[in-house]
């Protein structure tokens, strides 16, 4: 977490917006995921909590535990990196095959693609988080879907670097930068289940069964954060100012 903090940093977005935003997360996430999956039923942590010994996975001594941990780690990784190839490789066939479609109909600038479609469908989200009707709504919409389709990396890099969205306004780029902090995005999808998985097989189901909700939820908690971000500060251009020490 914290290198990815870092990646984040040296990208040139700011620091004190993205730890703000990591701390605000924490209870509208908790608030939204009680919201849909409400505990209804007697929990189970009110009382006396007993953990079965897990006689199949108890390691004989610490090599043996030292083994088992080391081959956990390297079948998460390797399902962290296969399940980013793939969703890397179907976007950009989708994308593939979207441009394509798009020349016969005369798209071409900006091309048709999976996340400008899904920069219009999250046209309303940039109203309600309240960003500036001068042209900025588009622009925040794309960058929004771009981080639900791709992940957040492409869409801070896309933020920061690309000269379409350089004359956002100081309000629109602090909503953006609130809004694109977390990682509700299809790539996080298929590796939330793959990790579960693997350290809990036998919730694998109930973990699947979830994924898109828990994907839903936590795109809902960093829409919060912006939100409330939005209307609190009132010196967005502050931001985005370098001090004079630096």
């Amino acid at each position: 977490m914290c290198s990815v903090l870092i990646a984040y940093i040296s990208l040139g977005v700011n620091a004190q917006a993205l730890v703000s935003s990591c701390v605000m997360s924490i209870p509208a996430s908790l608030a939204i995921s009680k919201l849909r999956y409400p505990e209804t039923e007697e929990t189970l942590t009110t009382g006396r909590v007993v953990i079965p010994d897990d006689d199949e996975h108890k390691a004989a001594n610490s090599l043996h535990a030292f083994a088992n941990g080391a081959w956990l780690g390297l079948k998460i990784a390797g399902m962290i990196l296969a399940t980013l190839l793939c969703i890397i490789a179907l976007l950009a066939l989708a994308n593939g095959f979207l441009t394509w479609w798009g020349r016969y109909l005369n798209i071409n600038n900006p091309p048709l693609t999976v996340e400008l479609i899904v920069g219009y469908v999250c046209y309303p989200i940039a109203f309600l988080l309240g960003v500036p009707r001068n042209g900025d709504l588009l622009k925040v919409a794309q960058l929004i879907g771009t981080k639900l389709i791709a992940n957040e990396f492409v869409a801070y890099t896309a933020l920061q670097t690309d000269p379409a969205y350089a004359d956002l306004s100081p309000r629109s780029r602090l909503i953006a930068t609130y809004a694109l902090c977390g990682f509700a995005n299809i790539g996080s999808l298929g590796t939330q289940i793959g990790v579960l998985s693997q350290i809990a097989p036998g919730r694998s189901g109930d973990v699947s069964r979830l994924a898109l909700s828990a994907l839903i939820a936590g795109a809902l908690s960093t829409f919060t954060s912006a939100s409330i971000a939005g209307l609190l500060i009132q010196d967005q251009a502050a931001y985005f100012t370098p001090s004079k020490a630096s």
